[in-house]
């Protein structure tokens, strides 16, 4: 007997196809196009051949490498880029802030401290490279 997950999987998958109809289309035709124009390369080393496109296509699509970012941490970059202070992008982000007691304000602010250099740091390192 198959199991719920199972079933909702398998019914899902199926919804899909419609949608992807034209996409396999698109890659059958790439690939058609691929056997024509490379067939000394894939004849040769098929497995290599192969590796090296699927790395291609995966450099080309998303996601890309690493954690995508927070938009909680983005909002509150652009909020400080402004000029505005921690403790105003924390009232802003965090409901009743000012209700958190004094170790919770810290720790909040601590944490947001780090994101923020963490996301400086990340920029720095990319814009030399």
């Amino acid at each position: 007997m198959r199991s719920k997950s199972a079933k909702t999987s398998t019914s899902s998958r199926q919804d899909a196809r419609p949608r992807f109809k034209h996409l396999e289309a698109l890659t059958r035709d790439f690939t058609e196009q691929l056997r024509r124009e490379f067939a000394q390369e894939i004849t040769s080393d098929p497995k290599a051949f192969k590796t090296y496109l699927i790395r291609l296509v995966r450099r080309t699509l998303p996601p890309g490498r690493g954690r995508p970012n927070d938009p909680r941490i983005d909002t509150a970059m652009q909020m400080i880029e402004q000029g505005r202070t921690i403790k105003e992008v924390l009232r802003s982000q965090i409901r009743d802030f000012e209700k958190l007691d004094t170790y919770g304000r810290y720790l909040a602010e601590k944490g947001l401290r780090a994101a923020i250099a963490r996301r400086r740091k990340r920029r720095a390192s990319a814009g030399c490279s």
